[in-house]
């Protein structure tokens, strides 16, 4: 194995970080494992500004995943920590690429389609204006903004606009299951705000797409082609399980029980398009809601 195959992962042992280390490893990649708020070898730490460099040079690529988790009530302590993780930690690492000796040829760094707002009424592909009002959407602007010094220092840079990721082995579906799974889900909040989605295995692949593809750079939509209202996705979802699923549950109670994470998120009205990905070729192996969830569900 070459240095040039080396690929640096931060987030590693996180949902996506997990598949997709194994879909590199059976490419023929080596992939070296990056650890967060760490100050030894092969680690960052964004709170004291350490970094190992030297663990850093000769990769191929880097994919940097890591921050703070967004499911958790936001007090003030725990937005400060969602925002240093991501602004910080990214600004860290791309600082730190712009100046090695052999610096990779790509760096992918996670984001979020709230780089969009928090509710638009209209399809939005990579083009779409962006908004920094909200608390998601002024942390992806702060997180792609510290990517800068590496797309300056000539490194090609690609932001990944992550959306809902399906998998029942964490993230949103796995904590939406058991309602589900026992009859009790529904409709949230009126059900008409538009929902986007991706099935992990496509995001791993999509991932693996924007490596070698010298074309892909900045944003990329990480996102099936078929964005649902949150009504259909309930109705979907209900009858992959063979469960009922007409039980709503009104937009209040998501404010009470979840407070502004749930009013950003579960609430939040974006329909995104993946027009770089359609536009240079990929394929979604599972563009479709249905077959998404079964494969998610291992059905």
């Amino acid at each position: 194995m070459t240095a040039r195959r080396r690929i640096i992962l931060t987030g590693a042992t996180g949902l996506i970080g997990k598949a997709l280390s194994k879909r590199l490893t059976t490419l023929g990649y080596d992939v070296v494992p990056f650890r967060s708020r760490y100050d030894g070898p092969g680690g960052m730490n964004h709170l004291t500004g350490k970094i190992d460099r030297e663990g850093l040079e000769g990769a191929y690529a880097v994919i940097h995943l890591a921050g703070e988790s967004i499911a958790q009530r936001w007090n003030e302590a725990a937005k400060e920590r969602i925002l240093a993780s991501r602004r910080d930690g990214t600004r860290l690492l791309a600082t730190t690429l712009a100046g090695l000796k052999q610096k990779p040829e790509v760096f992918v760094s996670m984001s979020g389609i709230n780089r969009y707002g928090l509710r638009r009424t209209e399809i939005l592909d990579e083009s779409a204006a962006v908004s920094a009002e909200g608390f998601l959407p002024a942390v992806t602007e702060a997180w792609e903004t510290a990517t800068l010094p590496a797309s300056e220092g000539g490194i090609r840079t690609v932001l990944l606009r992550t959306s809902l990721v399906l998998s029942s082995t964490g993230g949103g579906l796995k904590k939406m299951l058991p309602a589900f799974r026992l009859g009790l889900g529904g409709p949230i909040g009126g059900g008409r705000q538009q929902m986007s989605w991706i099935g992990l295995p496509d995001l791993v692949e999509l991932i693996v797409w924007s490596l070698d593809n010298p074309r892909v750079r900045g944003p990329l939509n990480a996102v099936a082609p078929q964005p649902v209202t949150q009504a259909e996705f309930a109705r979907t979802l209900g009858a992959v399980l063979r469960r009922p699923s007409f039980l709503p549950m009104p937009g209040w109670a998501i404010g009470l029980l979840f407070g502004q994470m749930g009013r950003e998120t579960v609430l939040g009205d974006l329909a995104v398009r993946p027009a770089v990905a359609l536009d240079g070729g990929f394929r979604f192996a599972k563009p479709d809601l249905a077959s998404a969830l079964r494969e998610a569900l291992g059905e």
